[in-house]
Formats: C-alpha cells, sequence, structure tokens
C-alpha cells in the first residue's frame, strides 16, 4: 500500500501563533475520515499543548496523533501557552489516512530523519 502525503508542503517551516489556527496545507479533510498526521515541532522559550494532540511541548521533537476530522477544512494546527513565552515552528509535516499509516506503520516510525516531501502528495 501506498502512503499519500496529504500535506501540499511538507517541508516549509510554519511559525503557528498562540491560539490562531494557523494553515499547514491547502488539501481538504474528509470529513468522518480518520487522519494521522506527524510534525516536527520545535518549542523555543516555554512550553505549549498543540489542539488534538496528548502532550505538553518544551523542546524540538517529533509528534504525531491521530484524529477524525468532523469538516472538510484544510489542516491547520493551533497551540495554547502553558508556560513561559514560547516561539512554535513546524515542518516535516506528514498527514495520512489512518489506515495507511497503520499498513505501513514500522517503515513510517523507523524514518528518524524523514521530510514530508519524500512521500507521494496528492
Amino acid at each position: 500500500m501506498m502512503v499519500t502525503n496529504l500535506i501540499s508542503n511538507p517541508s516549509a517551516h510554519v511559525t503557528l501563533k498562540p491560539g490562531e489556527y494557523t494553515p499547514i496545507t491547502t488539501i481538504e479533510k474528509t470529513p468522518g475520515t480518520p487522519y494521522w498526521c506527524t510534525v516536527w515541532l520545535d518549542v523555543s522559550g516555554g512550553s505549549v499543548t498543540i489542539d488534538n494532540c496528548p502532550g505538553t511541548f518544551s523542546k524540538s521533537q517529533r509528534i504525531g496523533w491521530s484524529f477524525t476530522s468532523p469538516i472538510a477544512n484544510p489542516m491547520s494546527l493551533r497551540y495554547k501557552v502553558v508556560s513561559g513565552s514560547p516561539t512554535v515552528k513546524v515542518w516535516n509535516m506528514v498527514m495520512c489516512e489512518l489506515g495507511e499509516y497503520q499498513a505501513n506503520k514500522a517503515l513510517l516510525d523507523g524514518l528518524y530523519f524523514f521530510d514530508g516531501d519524500t512521500m507521494p502528495r496528492a
């Protein structure tokens, strides 16, 4: 099975703004479809939570989470400040259908220096 990255510009460096949804793709989601999203997250100067992603983040790391989209809007991310005055950037982004991710989980999780540009894109 092939995994298609639904992020239109996976290697773009996107700076997020606290409390605001920041678009990261132009591909619309299908309501009711489960997706997997993973990004390289760079947090400096504090700690944050990312909407719909479990955990609190305060360093550079790859994070990933599954979600079911209730709406067709393009993918966007929003964070909330937990402490400090953080700067938050994301890049090397992947969004695919959860079934594609699960079928190829070992391969995708093993790509530690993965950049989202190495996948076929929708």
